[in-house]
């Protein structure tokens, strides 16, 4: 067991993770292998595929941790939680095409909530690249997951926005840009050492740059962070509700630990804004709703 804020996760969620697991272990194996059959990703068939849901124990841990009451989704699954089950369909897609994972930066995700996702019924997931941007020395992928249920097959429609660092990149300085934004406090979160791997329990996602700290501080971020979805779930779960659509991008990390991370929003026209601010001042995600 490991011990977390309000209870103790078990360690018998890793058997809950195991497709995701063993995508996190081929990544490490096309890490070595010298050559690759290379697919053309507009041939590569959709994944189309039932399987469970997570286990009633482990959504509400996910729930608590995101920082709200587990009767809220009493009979549904957050939306946000498509990390847990998608995360393996992307690998398993990405796998195919000519890039290597180790370099993959997660720069945000989109969801559309066309239902609520039931907790207590099996899953049918449909998963796709939906495309690939190769510019300016990135590559930016797009893996499109559906996520919903044999008689509702499209509930929860998630994007998750990818880039992998060509050899020609140059990094260039970005242009910081005046917001004159009239943002809205809506609340604040903090994060404890711990929270990287308490994710990871949750959701499948080992990525060692949010848990292991010796291997953290010989990244580029020089110590643990937390994973750009949890960010975003937490943030999410402040929003005014319902939530229909939003789509937002991943900035700067959110450090572990951190204290007081902002959640903002604000309206410009017909158009709603999602900011977080890190406790040092910095915008780490960045993204629009309604």
């Amino acid at each position: 067991m490991f011990a977390i804020g309000y209870k103790q996760i078990p360690l018998q969620f890793l058997f809950e993770h195991q497709a995701t697991l063993v995508g996190l272990g081929k990544i490490g194996f096309q890490h070595f292998k010298t050559t690759k059959t290379v697919q053309d990703w507009q041939a590569l068939a959709v994944i189309s595929e039932v399987i469970e849901p997570p286990s009633q124990e482990l959504v509400d841990h996910y729930i608590k941790w995101c920082g709200v009451q587990t009767e809220k989704y009493q009979d549904y699954l957050p939306p946000h939680m498509v990390s847990q089950w998608g995360l393996s369909f992307a690998t398993r897609l990405l796998l195919q095409t000519s890039y290597s994972l180790t370099q993959v930066i997660n720069q945000g995700v989109s969801l559309k909530i066309h239902g609520k996702i039931p907790r207590h019924e099996q899953l049918l997931v449909q998963a796709k690249i939906s495309q690939i941007d190769e510019r300016n020395g990135l590559a930016r992928v797009s893996v499109h997951i559906m996520t919903g249920t044999i008689n509702q097959p499209e509930l929860v429609e998630t994007v998750l926005h990818m880039a992998f660092i060509l050899p020609d990149f140059q990094k260039t300085k970005r242009m910081e840009k005046i917001d004159h934004k009239n943002w809205n406090i809506l609340g604040k979160w903090s994060t404890t050492t711990d929270d990287g791997l308490k994710f990871a329990l949750l959701t499948g996602d080992f990525n060692p740059i949010h848990w292991v700290g010796f291997l953290a501080k010989l990244s580029k971020f020089k110590q643990k962070v937390l994973h750009g979805f949890g960010v975003f779930a937490r943030s999410f779960e402040l929003l005014p509700e319902p939530i229909q659509q939003i789509d937002v991008r991943f900035l700067k990390p959110v450090k572990l630990p951190s204290q007081h991370n902002q959640v903002e929003i604000c309206s410009d026209q017909d158009q709603k804004f999602i900011r977080v601010v890190g406790s040092a001042g910095q915008i780490c995600l960045m993204g629009q709703f309604r």
